[in-house]
């Protein structure tokens, strides 16, 4: 999920074990299953809000007033990722949209379709999806490639 619309998911949002919201960017509604381990960690959120609020303290409603006050928070959340790489060790750059980027690659990497990541990401277009996975298909095609070779010259 984009970081967008976890912060204006509210509570009514929630219902029948599901999570439904709009993707902000293309307007695609999208629902997501609430598995145990979410339930268990959106539940230190819910206790005391009344249908309608905000279920994280962001408040974004979405409208063009308050987009400072949501760049800010994206900000500090992408501080904190940072400092949680730094802390694991991990080299690379890590915000909120790398979460996103690595989500449609394990799913390729998985065998999901393009298709259905496209779907599962909220694009518009599978073009989108695409572009996302141009860099992991060329080191899967490299991949390929080798093995091919490999089994060839060990005929």
């Amino acid at each position: 999920m984009n970081f967008i619309d976890l912060v204006k998911i509210r509570t009514s949002d929630i219902n029948n074990d599901r999570l439904y919201y709009g993707r902000s960017k293309t307007g695609t509604p999208l629902s997501v299953k609430l598995t145990e381990d979410l339930l268990a960690s959106l539940g230190h959120y819910i206790p005391g809000k009344r249908s309608g609020e905000f279920l994280f303290s962001a408040n974004y409603d979405g409208s063009s007033k308050h987009y400072q006050k949501y760049k800010t928070q994206r900000r500090r959340m992408n501080e904190r990722l940072r400092v949680i790489a730094q802390d694991a060790n991990i080299d690379s750059k890590l915000t909120t949209y790398t979460i996103r980027h690595s989500w449609a690659t394990i799913a390729k990497y998985m065998g999901i379709s393009t298709t259905l990541i496209s779907e599962a990401l909220g694009h518009s277009s599978i073009r989108t999806t695409e572009i996302y996975l141009k860099d992991f298909e060329n080191a899967t095609l490299d991949e390929v490639n080798e093995l091919v070779t490999t089994q060839f010259q060990n005929g």
